[in-house]
């Protein structure tokens, strides 16, 4: 496979400030930059990412690890997890 194992998500609540932000104008240090944002209206973000009613109508942004160069090897799951907690506390910060 010549990609990494996936996306990172983050779901941002109604509250916060970036809340209905476009990903292009998010500034956060990410892998290959935030890739996708959307309203959550459903609860799923794609088909493999499953949601609780409660998370319908946050704003959901992510990443992902298909970008040129990318690898399985390079990107395995256990550092997608940490390149999304890193992007979520990223988002933490930028209320405080």
């Amino acid at each position: 496979m010549r990609v990494g194992w996936g996306n990172g998500y983050v779901l941002i609540p109604p509250t916060h400030p970036l809340h209905g932000v476009d990903y292009w104008d998010i500034n956060v240090d990410v892998h290959g930059g935030l890739t996708y944002s959307q309203l959550v209206t459903e609860k799923k973000v794609n088909h493999w990412v499953e949601l609780d009613a409660e998370d319908i109508g946050k704003w959901c942004v992510g990443f992902d690890t298909c970008h040129f160069h990318d690898t399985l090897k390079d990107w395995p799951k256990e550092r997608v997890q940490e390149e999304t907690e890193k992007l979520k506390k990223q988002l933490i910060a930028y209320i405080k």
